[in-house]
């Protein structure tokens, strides 16, 4: 038997007691009970509400852009323009979703929007890359210029 040194997992050996009542009971035990949650979200979309409330959300999408498709040309111009910059800008500094939503002016109403996510997890990976890339970068030239010396 391995004495208790203090240390414990599996490179020490040391396996600790288990509490009295948990014999037999084990993680992968515990997943293999029926999850309540999944079946209550798959009553949710099989449901007449939930097809419903798609329904809504694809007729807000034709709605919105029935009228992007009316404006004029230099007003869609502006529009997307202006959406970029804004986006763009509010990603580069590295917002959330939430803040991209605050910064658009469409908190808490944005998150119906589900493209915005698709949208804000997009630019976010482009950005964050971006800042790992430069990052890397300068580390590549201090090492360069320090074994240069």
């Amino acid at each position: 038997m391995i004495e208790n040194t203090g240390a414990s997992g599996p490179a020490s050996g040391y396996v600790p007691p288990q509490a009295k009542g948990t014999e037999g009971v084990s993680a992968i035990g515990e997943v293999k009970k029926p999850n309540e949650f999944g079946k209550a979200l798959q009553e949710w979309w099989d449901s007449d509400s939930y097809k419903k409330l798609q329904e809504a959300s694809e007729a807000s999408v034709q709605k919105a852009v029935g009228k992007y498709h009316m404006l004029s040309s230099e007003d869609k111009y502006d529009m997307v323009q202006a959406i970029c910059y804004i986006m763009c800008k509010a990603e580069s500094e590295g917002t959330s979703h939430r803040g991209l939503m605050d910064t658009l002016g469409i908190y808490p109403e944005g998150f119906w929007i589900t493209e915005l996510m698709d949208v804000h997890n997009a630019l976010w990976s482009e950005f964050h890359k971006r800042k790992n890339d430069a990052e890397l970068d300068r580390e590549v030239k201090l090492l360069q210029d320090f074994t240069e010396t």
